[in-house]
Order: C-alpha cells, then structure tokens, then sequence
C-alpha cells in the first residue's frame, strides 16, 4: 500500500489549518471506521468542561486508543469529520491536532459546527476512517 498526501502548489495553503487537501491510497488493505470519538471516561462523564483544548487532547488520545486496539495507528488515519459546538474554537482545536500527526502528512478533514451532542458538556466530537497495509 501507498499513501500520498497531496497539496496542489495552485490552491491555497491547507498545512496551517491542520488537513490535506487529498490523501491518495493505493492497493489498500484493511479499513477501519472509528465511530465519533468524544472527550468521555468509561462512564460517559465529560472530562475537561468548558476546556475545548483538552477535550481535543482527550479526544485524539482516545481514537489513538481505540485504533491501537484494532492495528491501526493515528498515522494510518486518512479522513476525519471534526464535529465543533462552537465554531469560534476551530484554531485551537487546529492546533492540538496538529500534535498529533506528522507535518506534511494531514488526513484529510472536514470541519463542522453543529447545534448541539447527545452528551451534555460535550464541545467536539471527531469520526476517522484509517488505513493499513
């Protein structure tokens, strides 16, 4: 399997936001749907509240659990859905995102703003598609 992360130099700039604007995946081997991801405990309590930038650690933290559990790791991650109750939180969500993948080398990403979660308390919640050899 390849991976190709493509970022044609006549678009805009997609590396300071966190995405690619393509990943390209040739001969691929497992597939792996991560259901929405939230900043929760086993219990489903909110951790961090009213603390988007840690509910954002947390959150990529517990997706690079659940793929370690299946084979997958947070590098195999080639399209995510970032679901935001505010949308004026979107940059430092961008940033601690970026903490967690190799410059150069964003999935890519679509960002929404959505009403509200089925859990109170909760600011972000994120889906991934990832992919293995």
């Amino acid at each position: 399997m390849t991976t190709e992360f493509i970022n044609p130099p006549d678009m805009w700039n997609s590396g300071p936001r966190g995405y690619s604007h393509v990943v390209k995946v040739s001969r691929p081997g497992t597939m792996y749907f991560v259901a929405g991801v939230a900043a929760v405990d086993k219990d489903l309590k909110v951790q961090h509240v009213d603390d988007v930038e840690g509910q954002t650690r947390l959150v990529f933290e517990n997706i690079k659990k659940d793929l370690e559990a299946s084979g997958a790791t947070l590098a195999d991650i080639v399209k995510m859905t970032v679901y935001l109750r505010d949308k004026d939180h979107q940059w430092p969500v961008r940033n601690v995102r970026s903490e967690f993948f190799e410059q150069g080398r964003f999935p890519v990403s679509t960002m929404i703003e959505v009403k509200d979660f089925c859990v109170e308390g909760m600011l972000i919640e994120v889906d991934a598609i990832a992919i293995t050899p």
